[in-house]
């Protein structure tokens, strides 16, 4: 199936965003971005869209690409462009997005970094390679990456102190996604912090470990489908009640995360009315005895799809 040719739409600014104000607008929760998958397997562009207007309607800000929750491996390399050509137009001027590159050697990573800020997103999430080579071979990754594009940067994965010294360097690396145990992302923010914006990935929980060293923005699952749950959260934090943003994602999030799964997350989106429930082989999606589990899982949080808008 041939991707939607998509509307024409101005640029939302003359060129890409300033990296100290990438940086200063990367606050609150960060919707992680699945990708849907209609029941023929194709990509399906318009849940992509759909669960970007149900995050934005609640007062969602920032989008985001990555190679893990975005499936990259089960999509092609024209796929992951069309998904980020759709993300970013989907978002418009109503917030800011953040492309992601896979694993990928430095060509193929130099090529997509073009294609994301031609295409208009405000920034560009890179994947530590995999092989990596020598700390010199990925110093050089890394600047020539940061050579083919103005998008600021934001690094992903587990980096050595000795690599991330020299990578710091580069003026337009401005955040890193924190990718590893919880001692990793202390340390990171102790030593880093200052100059680096970085956020967590997975469970709201681990940001609750980085607020008290400076931290400002997180991953949040649930902005895909129940935004207003992760903007209490967030408020909650804005107001000093971290005792409050506790007991909410006691209550909501680490439930959803300890029994995560893409199949899951996907039926979760199917549940809220945002996207199809279907994944790639060989992942299986859920059955209709099992969607009857997801709605006894989020009747249990007193969640009900009829409350939301898209």
């Amino acid at each position: 199936m041939p991707w939607p040719a998509p509307a024409q739409q101005a640029r939302r600014r003359s060129g890409p965003m300033d990296p100290v104000e990438f940086r200063r607008l990367l606050a609150g929760p960060i919707q992680s971005q699945p990708t849907p998958i209609a029941a023929n397997f194709e990509v399906d562009y318009d849940g992509i869209r759909s669960v970007v207007n149900r995050g934005l309607n609640y007062g969602v800000k920032i989008f985001e690409l990555t190679a893990g929750n975005s499936q990259y491996f089960a999509l092609s390399y024209d796929e992951i462009k069309n998904v980020t050509r759709t993300l970013v137009e989907a978002v418009g001027s109503r917030g800011i997005t953040i492309a992601a590159t896979g694993a990928w050697w430095t060509g193929q990573a130099v090529d997509y970094a073009r294609y994301a800020e031609s295409v208009g997103a405000d920034a560009l999430q890179i994947l530590m390679p995999d092989p990596q080579g020598s700390e010199d071979a990925l110093a050089q990754h890394f600047e020539a990456i940061a050579k083919a594009t103005r998008l600021p940067l934001v690094l992903h994965g587990v980096y050595p102190e000795s690599l991330l010294t020299r990578l710091v360097r580069i003026p337009t690396i401005t955040a890193m996604k924190e990718d590893s145990a919880l001692d990793y992302y202390i340390d990171r923010m102790i030593q880093f912090g200052d100059r680096l914006e970085i956020f967590s990935g997975g469970a709201e929980s681990r940001y609750l470990v980085g607020y008290p060293y400076g931290a400002k923005s997180f991953f949040s699952t649930y902005t895909s489908f129940a935004p207003d749950i992760s903007m209490k959260f967030w408020q909650a934090i804005q107001e000093g009640d971290i005792k409050k943003a506790a007991q909410i994602t006691s209550r909501y999030d680490y439930p959803f995360i300890k029994r995560f799964t893409v199949p899951f997350w996907h039926a979760t989106l199917e549940y809220f009315g945002v996207a199809k429930r279907f994944v790639r082989p060989p992942q299986v999606p859920y059955t209709d005895e099992q969607m009857k589990d997801v709605k006894r899982f989020f009747d249990g949080q007193e969640l009900d799809p009829a409350n939301y808008k898209s």
